[in-house]
């Protein structure tokens, strides 16, 4: 048997001596520690020797060495040491707790690459944590080292490429250590507000880690009460919100004017001229946005007063702007300019009103014919718009499966009717070729005339195409929303539409994916619908309709093929699993079905 002790002093004799190259043999250090537990101390036990415990304090010498270090490499190589040091061994995080801590703050301060100072952060956010459930080491340790370094993240933060990693342990910090963070709640407030100005992207990691961190030392609590605290934030947050929308409405005729009479953050003004204030406007509303959904999503410690009817009315007041509003007598180019950016407004609108009903949900229940109302306006209105139609249709199955037949009741015919739209099969009408090129070419010479009359591409793709040409995520969230319906009420969907959409799954699953579309990569569209082509095939056969004939034949045929479906896995797996329900399900019958097409397969396609 290996002597593991003897590896580890391999190591740190053969591979960590020389600083300028000690970074390159990192990933097969750990390996080795890794694969042989040689830090495990615990592990070795009661009888570890003098060769043991030298070997182990070699390693713990060299990571200070390599800690204070002037190579950048071999700094690094001590942070990785560390973290897998910790890792593997109780003892050696509590022998070594102090020094380590205190190196890795130090070259917090100093100025070191962004990819160190980015280790650093993490591996001390981790030491602070394991710290949690020993309170002599946060006696001793955590609460002389963590003030020290909070206070160092807030003055990295200048470092715009630092700042999630930043946000991310301040947050950490937050919930972990609430008692020793609140001195720095409000200058952590200041810098999240920083960033969610309208300055950064929405969808950038430092504007989502900069609301998850404003969220968390909004849950935690500041120097008040926390349920104060937290109902004071979100009604500043719908205060800047409406501050923000006056500013962008400033055309619009409201039918009841927002008197914004709510507390508000202090931004950086805009400029008076909308062609350069409504960008950053558009941007502060998605990063604000962003912010309430953090807020009402992230777990509190106590239970909280959501001010929901100030967040409806702020939701309210977006969805009733449109291209249909009255305008004001200003600038209509204001207005034109306005509607650039209403459809994001609706997208984001819909994210706050998701995260709402999944918080809250009951409070919606009475106000169910309002909501309904809001999606077949936003269905109505995006028709052309994918992304605010893909929104609009996860809002809507949220709604489907959180209120049931109660919310299906006030949207179901045109909602089928939008879902129908949107994943039939369309065709494009027959013309003559033939015909055209003949009376286009008359006047033209014979031999003009030969080449067009012998164009074959034109000939043979003149005839009817089948194609369907909605944006793939917006049809797989319409074969999602369709999918939800029928599970919920599929039973009371009328005969004539009840026909038509198994009419369309059931061709839509037989047709070539390449007809239906131009795509030259279809791989993954392809797999996505036909996988929810089938998720809906199985939803109409649990909810049958009872004023039709059954599709359960047609069914067990296409399920049986697409066991032979073997280059789509998901596919292939999905039908093994349900086709053994569904034969369970209708023994007799699925039986006889079998017996009778067992000749008659329908054809992989």
């Amino acid at each position: 048997m290996l002597d593991q002790t003897n590896l580890l002093h391999s190591l740190v004799v053969n591979y960590t001596l020389n600083d300028n190259k000690v970074d390159s043999f990192v990933p097969f250090i750990l390996e080795t520690i890794a694969n042989y537990q040689l830090l495990d101390t615990e592990k070795v036990g009661q009888e570890a020797g003098s060769a043991e415990q030298g070997s182990v304090h070699k390693w713990c010498t060299r990571i200070n060495s390599l800690l204070q270090s002037k190579v950048s490499g071999a700094k690094w190589a001590g942070i990785s040491f560390v973290k897998i040091s910790i890792q593997q061994s109780e003892t050696l995080f509590i022998q070594n707790l102090q020094s380590w801590s205190s190196a890795l703050l130090t070259l917090l301060t100093r100025p070191e690459s962004t990819l160190i100072l980015s280790d650093v952060i993490l591996t001390l956010s981790n030491i602070f944590g394991k710290t949690i459930n020993k309170p002599e080491l946060q006696r001793e340790v955590t609460s002389q080292q963590l003030p020290r370094f909070n206070t160092t993240l807030l003055n990295l933060s200048e470092n715009q490429e630092l700042l999630p990693t930043i946000f991310d342990a301040l947050s950490q910090s937050c919930i972990q250590f609430p008692t020793i963070f609140r001195p720095f709640v409000e200058n952590t407030q200041k810098l999240c507000l920083g960033v969610l100005d309208g300055t950064f992207d929405y969808e950038s990691s430092v504007v989502q880690s900069a609301a998850n961190c404003l969220a968390s030392i909004t849950n935690t609590g500041g120097k008040t009460n926390s349920l104060v605290h937290w109902k004071s934030i979100s009604l500043r947050l719908i205060g800047s919100l409406n501050f923000l929308l006056d500013r962008l409405f400033d055309t619009i005729d409201e039918e009841k004017h927002a008197s914004n009479n709510l507390p508000q953050f202090e931004f950086p003004s805009v400029s008076d001229d909308y062609i350069i204030a409504f960008p950053i406007l558009f941007s502060r509303f998605q990063c604000l946005c962003e912010c309430i959904i953090s807020l009402v999503s992230l777990p509190t410690s106590i239970p909280v007063h959501v001010p929901m009817n100030q967040f409806l009315d702020f939701l309210c007041r977006v969805y009733n702007v449109c291209d249909g509003s009255f305008i004001v007598n200003k600038d209509k180019n204001e207005f034109y300019t306005l509607m650039l950016g209403v459809p994001s407004l609706y997208v984001h609108s819909n994210k706050v009103l998701s995260s709402l009903i999944i918080c809250a949900g009951e409070y919606f229940t009475r106000h169910l014919r309002l909501i309904s109302d809001i999606i077949l306006k936003l269905l109505d209105q995006s028709k052309d718009k994918w992304l605010l139609r893909n929104s609009t249709y996860r809002l809507t199955s949220l709604c489907i499966q959180k209120y049931g037949i109660g919310f299906v009741h006030f949207v179901s015919s045109p909602l089928l009717a939008s879902i129908i739209d949107d994943i039939r099969i369309k065709q494009k009408p027959q013309r003559d070729v033939l015909t055209d090129v003949i009376s286009n070419t008359g006047k033209k010479g014979g031999k003009n005339k030969k080449r067009k009359i012998t164009n074959s591409d034109e000939l043979i793709n003149s005839g009817i195409q089948e194609f369907n040409n909605v944006n793939v995520d917006v049809q797989i969230s319409a074969l999602e929303v369709l999918k939800t319906l029928l599970m919920v009420d599929g039973s009371s969907i009328p005969y004539n539409i009840r026909s038509t959409i198994d009419n369309i799954i059931l061709s839509r699953i037989l047709a070539p994916f390449s007809q239906l579309t131009n795509s030259s990569i279809t791989t993954r569209n392809e797999s996505d619908i036909q996988l929810k082509l089938y998720e809906c095939l199985l939803a109409l056969i649990v909810a049958p309709s009872a004023f039709q004939p059954t599709i359960l034949p047609h069914a067990l045929r296409i399920f049986s093929s697409g066991l032979k479906a073997q280059p789509r896995q998901v596919i292939h797996l999905f039908c093994m699993n349900y086709l053994i329900i569904i034969l369970k399900a209708y023994a007799f019958n699925a039986f006889i079905i079998m017996i009778n097409s067992c000749n008659y397969l329908v054809p992989r396609h």
